[in-house]
């Protein structure tokens, strides 16, 4: 990566910096980090088979790892959001410092949580991306062990630096910008109490949820690729003459010939 020092396009706002800082103290747990080699290994996969020019990774986890280290996209750059990351650039995702139509793949991790203009992050990525080009998105699954343990602090936003908004919604989300949804998976099935000790004796859940999918990990990966329809313009109308007008006589000799015909039969 690049170790120049990164250009300030913006700086983000304090809450998405605390929304950060909470989100890499969660992946620095043994738990958090598990989740993240299991997020690495479902990420591999879903990129095995996209091309193109450039690719980019922003959101929490920008330059602290690199999901895009067995990408087949050799340009890769890193926007990152807080200071002192080392980063090609350092942007809010609400405004990508990057030209229309011109990334083939991003990959955005809690971009959507940190964010107080979810909606806003998304338009963003579907602006730079080119037609047909992939996204990942990666974010706390409200639905999981984790996010259910949050809503006792629903009332507390101290509490809560970080959003959390269920797949259904991003999907719904995506599909109003032109996006077709791939694959979505889940990783993080241990529990959320009971520290190392719980977390050693309960590997095996992992390797369940991994296989059946249940919905309900700490974090969801959606890979979605946007979709250009292919429109027909609408030429202007034109009159058309018709074929037969009164008056004139289409083919003067087919009674003649017709009468002829006849007279030879009988």
């Amino acid at each position: 990566m690049n170790k120049e020092k990164p250009l300030n396009v913006t700086s983000p706002s304090l809450p998405s910096i605390a929304g950060a800082l909470a989100c890499r103290r969660w992946y620095a747990t043994p738990v958090g980090a598990a989740t993240l080699a299991r997020l690495q290994t479902h990420l591999t996969r879903m990129t095995a088979d996209v091309f193109g020019y450039y690719a980019l990774e922003t959101g929490v986890l920008a330059g602290q790892h690199s999901f895009l280290q067995d990408s087949r996209i050799t340009n890769r750059f890193v926007l990152g959001s807080v200071a002192g990351e080392v980063v090609n650039c350092q942007a809010h995702p609400d405004y990508l410092p990057i030209t229309p139509s011109d990334v083939d793949l991003v990959v955005a991790s809690h971009s959507l949580d940190c964010s107080q203009q979810p909606y806003q992050v998304l338009r963003e990525i579907e602006r730079v991306l080119v037609p047909e080009g992939h996204c990942i998105l990666v974010g706390f699954n409200p639905l999981s062990l984790r996010g259910i343990g949050q809503w006792r602090y629903a009332g507390r936003q101290q509490h809560l630096p970080c959003r959390m908004y269920s797949s259904r919604r991003v999907h719904d989300w995506l599909g109003v910008l032109g996006f077709e949804v791939l694959e979505t998976v889940t990783a993080g099935f241990w529990p959320a109490f009971g520290g190392d000790r719980v977390f050693q004796h309960t590997r095996w859940l992992e390797r369940l949820g991994d296989r059946f999918q249940p919905g309900v990990g700490s974090v969801y990966l959606i890979h979605a690729q946007k979709k250009v329809s292919n429109r027909t313009p609408l030429l202007p109308s034109r009159k058309v003459a018709p074929v037969l007008r009164p008056g004139i006589i289409v083919n003067p000799g087919a009674g003649r010939i017709s009468d002829k015909r006849r007279d030879h039969v009988e």
